[in-house]
């Protein structure tokens, strides 16, 4: 599903410049749940930004299914990112003066191709917000969730267009501990289903659940 070869990515910092990834390959498989671990600054939320083309390396190649996606035009990159990875970021980002249901449908109409009706697209948002156990939110505002629904949120957000693959960059960062054992286990049912689904994460629970992982140092 995933190449990475043979990336590197430096930054300019007011000490001078830091290599953060140097010569760094890797495969990810389909249907695979993919833990990065390491400690702050090593570079886990920069190699998760290149391997979804938000952020483009120094030199090297990222190929997912077939395409390598820094050959694309900016425009091409953000359809591609669009059909084909959902994501599930550590804060809240949704837009404040929507409810849960429309935030959630955003995704699908910003894809100008997307294979769904507008009837369909809120069909199958509601249909995700039930089986995500959330089905109650739909006409309230991000404003008065908890930090368990708003991920459970953002799950379903990432789900809407029916991506190969998903991406968590520390989803259990700020809910309980049962909250993170619950997020964590809807992530690994979906690659279980079949998902391609990259977690970044602190948590030991987390990193454990993983099939294929990977400890940046």
């Amino acid at each position: 599903m995933i190449a990475v070869q043979n990336i590197y990515k430096k930054f300019n910092t007011p000490r001078g410049t830091k290599t953060v990834l140097s010569d760094f390959s890797l495969t990810i498989n389909d249907g695979t749940f993919f833990g990065i671990k390491g400690e702050s600054g090593v570079g886990k939320s920069t190699l998760l930004s290149i391997i979804t083309g938000l952020q483009k390396p120094d030199s090297g190649k990222v190929i997912i299914d077939g395409t390598d996606i820094f050959e694309l035009s900016d425009k091409e990159a953000c359809a591609f990112r669009n059909k084909n990875i959902g994501f599930v970021s550590q804060e809240q980002s949704f837009l404040e003066n929507l409810n849960v249901l429309d935030n959630v449908v955003l995704p699908a109409f910003l894809s100008k191709k997307s294979v769904f009706s507008q009837e369909e697209i809120y069909s199958r948002a509601k249909k995700l917000l039930s089986e995500l156990g959330i089905s109650e939110l739909s006409e309230m505002y991000p404003s008065v969730l908890s930090g368990g629904e708003n991920q459970r949120v953002l799950i379903a957000r990432a789900l809407i267009n029916d991506p190969k693959i998903i991406v968590a960059d520390e989803p259990t960062d700020s809910v309980s501990e049962g909250q993170a054992k619950e997020i964590t286990g809807i992530l690994k049912a979906l690659s279980e289903a079949g998902k391609t689904v990259i977690i970044v994460s602190h948590n030991q629970a987390d990193f454990e659940q993983c099939n294929q992982k990977i400890f940046l140092s």
